[in-house]
């Protein structure tokens, strides 16, 4: 590996790391516009940065961009998640009212992880 490719390397690191800090203050201050600016700008950063790498062939993963950026930044969800999206309880209970519905949403929230 090059000097060049590691500085790459670490740059994204960091530049990630700083976004999703972002993130979080942004998940938990949604009004928060300085937040939602910086992960927006961060997100446009590391996208064509994303885009440069593949024009050229390179393994996204070799370089940290291998992540869903569209779901870990723009989203309004909590970056790291260590809980389930759904509690077994208020599946269950939801399921013998509305099954097809819930069934479908469980459907998603598994895709999703």
């Amino acid at each position: 590996m090059s000097i060049e490719q590691a500085i790459l390397q670490e740059w994204i690191r960091e530049m990630l790391e700083n976004a999703r800090q972002h993130q979080r203050k942004r998940v938990r201050q949604p009004s928060n516009e300085y937040e939602g600016g910086a992960v927006i700008a961060y997100y446009e950063m590391l996208n064509s940065l994303r885009n440069t790498l593949e024009a050229f062939g390179l393994d996204l993963r070799a370089y940290g961009l291998d992540v869903d950026l569209e779901e870990e930044l723009l989203s309004l969800r909590r970056v790291g998640r260590r809980k389930p999206l759904r509690d077994v309880r208020t599946v269950a209970g939801a399921w013998k009212e509305h099954e097809e519905e819930v069934r479908q949403e469980l459907f998603e929230d598994l895709e999703r992880m």
